[in-house]
């Protein structure tokens, strides 16, 4: 840049142009911009034009907080162009012919540079989409122009048509962070994890606050909460937030699925989510939230989303840290906010049977042995059955055992390891005179109903207290398979008016161990 001022001296007017100034290297970017500063205020005919992608805006308004900002986003006939272009420069002409040169640019225009998803804040959405739908059909025809004859590039167009075969350009993304000074490369790894592995769409401030826990600690220090700006800046453009619903996403599906795939991230991520989720879960100032609340507060964003999907990523990779975290977590888990979440988001279905007000006093009863059952992680679960003071025999607000939410979900191996215990009672109801047998029966959990059947101290014609229901019925009435008239047939069973409207069942007079253990049997 000195040998620039020197160079500019004695000329009246000058123009400085640089292109892609997204592609500069963050770290390097300051000293850049401080520098075309310092060149617009000592030398008054100075214009300087830039071009770049719209993350790097915040960056250059610090430095230039005077420049004038002007969208350029490509339209059709923009891209249409640029094909033709690229078209006519391509290495390996013999490799094309017209007709696939008039596919290529039909189906890249009209059909595959509008993947694309919704991006950023509402000022910026046009130019938004349409920049990133420019990238798009340029990665399309890089992909499609380095296959080497007429039939590999003429399968590889019909690959990206359906969305696939885009793994070689997006193949560099995940080492783009790396490039960076102090923690943004760490920051910008963790963040491909969670957006690549999360059971659903993160908003901004809960992947902020995921990233700002630190595994170890006792509590959240707010200080070490990222913003979306910062982040977003670490991501180097290909992480955006939708302007509607503040969801944190990658720029194109086809990313977001070769992420997923990328066995480099793959390895340990869902350990690593469950670790920070458990690790949040078990701060001090998340225990001490009343578990009667229905909704997280507004300074706690990540609890939602911990309290729910922290034991799917468990079950997907479990190691050392991630049990003891678990196990903390399950210990007095009835007066936990997490259990009275899990029950307003998964209860539904039995609050229909039970009653809403079974849960309106917040998770009562609810042991860590509920938990575990109902989450069915099977390590876990038997760490909690090893401990002598958990009781198998336990009933939560609604007389619910832990045996009765494992075959309610279809756990089958927590509800084996349950059976296992010789003290246990498989034929202990809920409140209302529903067992086990009867849930897994009405969610069509046919491994689980044979299991139980092998016991000798069940009675699989035992009625509900609520309908005067039994097993079978509720097959029946829940349409699944094994459950109809027509699979076990009417003969030595009677007709049996149901206390439930809208209902006629046939209750069985002899007993239906025989014909259940013979029936194949689906889940939901």
């Amino acid at each position: 840049m000195r040998m620039l001022r020197i160079a500019i001296a004695s000329l009246p007017q000058i123009f400085v142009c640089i292109d892609a100034l997204d592609e500069c290297l963050p770290k390097e970017l300051p000293q850049l911009l401080e520098s075309l500063r310092d060149i617009v205020r000592k030398f008054s005919g100075a214009r300087i034009f830039l071009t770049g992608r719209p993350h790097v805006g915040d960056v250059i308004d610090r430095y230039l907080p005077e420049v004038a900002a002007i969208p350029v986003s490509p339209n059709e006939d923009d891209i249409r162009n640029y094909l033709k272009m690229r078209l006519e420069r391509d290495e390996v002409p013999e490799a094309m012919n017209t007709g696939l040169r008039d596919e290529i640019v039909r189906i890249i225009v009209d059909k595959m540079s509008n993947m694309y998803v919704c991006l950023s804040a509402p000022s910026t959405m046009h130019t938004y989409q349409r920049l990133y739908r420019f990238l798009l059909a340029s990665l399309n025809i890089e992909a499609i122009l380095g296959e080497v004859t007429i039939g590999q590039r003429r399968k590889k167009l019909e690959e990206m048509a359906q969305g696939n075969g885009l793994s070689d350009a997006h193949t560099a993304t995940p080492t783009r962070p790396k490039t960076q000074k102090g923690n943004k490369p760490a920051l910008g790894q963790k963040a491909l994890i969670w957006v690549s592995y999360s059971e659903r769409p993160l908003r901004a401030e809960e992947l902020c606050h995921a990233l700002g826990v630190e595994i170890g600690s006792t509590d959240l220090d707010p200080e070490s909460i990222p913003s979306i700006r910062t982040l977003l800046s670490s991501f180097l453009g290909f992480l955006t937030v939708e302007a509607s619903s503040s969801m944190v996403r990658l720029v194109h599906f086809t990313l977001q699925e070769h992420l997923s795939s990328d066995p480099t991230l793959s390895h340990s991520s869902h350990s690593k989510i469950a670790e920070i989720c458990l690790t949040y879960l078990n701060f001090g100032t998340v225990r001490d939230l009343l578990p009667t609340l229905d909704s997280p507060p507004s300074t706690m964003p990540l609890l939602q989303y911990a309290s729910l999907y922290w034991g799917e990523h468990t079950r997907r990779r479990m190691t050392e840290n991630v049990e003891i975290l678990a196990l903390r977590l399950l210990d007095r888990f009835d007066q936990h906010i997490s259990a009275r979440l899990l029950l307003l988001k998964y209860e539904k279905y039995r609050s229909s049977w039970l009653g809403s007000s079974d849960f309106e006093e917040g998770p009562l009863g609810s042991t860590g042995l509920h938990g575990i059952a109902y989450l069915g992680i099977m390590e876990v679960a038997a760490a909690v059955l090893k401990m002598e003071d958990w009781d198998v025999h336990a009933n939560d607000r609604t007389g619910s055992t832990a045996l009765i939410l494992a075959a309610y979900k279809g756990r089958e191996e927590v509800v084996g390891m349950l059976l296992e215990h010789t003290d246990i009672n498989p034929d202990q109801a809920d409140k209302y005179g529903k067992m086990p047998l009867s849930w897994a029966a009405s969610g069509g959990r046919g491994g689980i109903v044979k299991m139980i059947l092998e016991r000798k101290d069940v009675n699989p014609d035992r009625v509900d207290t609520k309908y005067g229901q039994t097993p079978l019925s509720l097959a029946a009435i829940h349409g699944q398979e094994g459950g109809s008239k027509d699979t076990f047939g009417t003969k030595g069973r009677q007709s049996r008016p149901c206390r439930h409207p809208g209902f006629r069942i046939v209750r069985p007079v002899k007993s239906w161990r025989r014909d259940w253990a013979g029936q194949s049997w689906r889940g939901r």
